[in-house]
């Protein structure tokens, strides 16, 4: 541990931490609140990482001269020029930053709502297999697509303050822009739940032929809250993109769907601190675990291996000690509600 670098772990964790937490917090809306089985938010986490990686790769080229059909940023010549090129002009990079949030929102959102129109026609109870299988259909089709570098993905993206000299000034700066983004997706995730649309939501998670029975539109509700989702998780993808310089395939399994169902099982279901309280812890473990286990020379069980036993572990002790998770969620306060208990206290003086 001699040499450790404090500094260094926290930034890291805390930018992974900011990643997952927007991922954990809008499929908490999505399930916690409303009730929609999502196992396939590795789709729309994915888009948005593919979206950002390859505008930012072929447009970093094309304005730079460069003839994309005879060197594209997949091939080696190409991620040879993305190196060289790719931190030049901040104005550029910052500009297709911004470009990349506002695609990656709008496709990832869109594909979260059409997406709405088969899982309402197979029922509730496939829900969580067809966005499953949604998930690994996507996948398969980048490993094969070849403008998009196929199984071998994009590489070297040029990053939003590349042209930061200094490495550390670089990574705190990345860190602010996720944590204003992740602050963003909290005030908007919360705004939703504490407001009449909430309420619906959790009218539909408990009961929702009743809902519908009440007048409620429950398609267009659902079809609302996966396109607001899935937007956030194409945000958080765009951010993963951006961070690890890289995107690939196999970066988008259906392990990173069930690790935030993880995060909002032992944080809370249908609480947006619990999901924040989830995310990092599970991110603090993973990140302990990349640092300590070649420390302490363990070869003989990967670090992948060991995060998933002890995040089962606390998930087990967590559901044991209190099913409801960490922090269970609470009941709803409205001043209409208030009201009612106000006159029901006084009637019964």
């Amino acid at each position: 541990m001699i040499g450790f670098d404090i500094v260094g772990f926290m930034i890291s964790w805390l930018t992974l931490f900011g990643i997952y937490a927007i991922l954990s917090l809008t499929l908490n809306l999505e399930s916690g609140t409303a009730g929609i089985t999502n196992f396939g938010k590795v789709v729309f986490y994915g888009v948005g990482a593919y979206v950002s990686a390859t505008l930012t790769a072929y447009l970093i080229l094309m304005l730079n001269g460069v003839d994309v059909s005879e060197t594209p940023p997949y091939d080696i010549e190409g991620i040879i020029l993305l190196g060289e090129l790719g931190n030049k002009s901040p104005m550029l990079n910052i500009g297709l930053l911004v470009l990349s949030l506002m695609i990656a929102f709008a496709v990832s959102g869109s594909l979260g709502y059409l997406l709405t129109y088969p899982i309402l026609r197979v029922g509730p109870a496939f829900v969580g297999f067809t966005l499953l299988s949604s998930g690994e259909l996507l996948r398969i089709f980048l490993q094969h697509y070849e403008p998009v570098g196929a199984s071998k993905g994009l590489m070297a993206i040029p990053t939003p303050f590349g042209w930061i000299t200094d490495s550390r000034v670089r990574e705190a700066a990345y860190l602010s822009l996720v944590l204003g983004l992740l602050a963003l997706t909290y005030v908007v995730t919360h705004k939703l739940i504490n407001s009449p649309l909430g309420r619906t939501l959790r009218a539909l998670r408990d009961d929702e032929i009743a809902a519908l029975c009440l007048g409620k539109h429950v398609p267009r509700i659902k079809a609302t809250i996966l396109f607001i989702g899935s937007g956030f998780a194409g945000i958080a993808g765009v951010l993963l993109a951006y961070y690890l310089t890289s995107v690939n395939p196999n970066m988008f399994v259906p392990a990173v769907t069930f690790n935030v169902w993880a995060m909002i099982i032992l944080g809370g279901f249908g609480n947006l601190k619990g999901s924040l309280l989830g995310a990092a812890i599970i991110t603090f473990v993973d990140r302990v675990l990349t640092f300590v286990t070649p420390q302490l020379g363990v070869t003989v069980i990967s670090p992948d291996y060991l995060r998933w036993i002890i995040v089962g572990l606390l998930i087990v002790i967590v559901l044991l000690v209190n099913p409801k998770g960490l922090l269970p969620e609470k009941p709803i306060k409205t001043p209409a509600l208030d009201v009612v208990l106000e006159e029901l206290r006084g009637e019964s003086r």
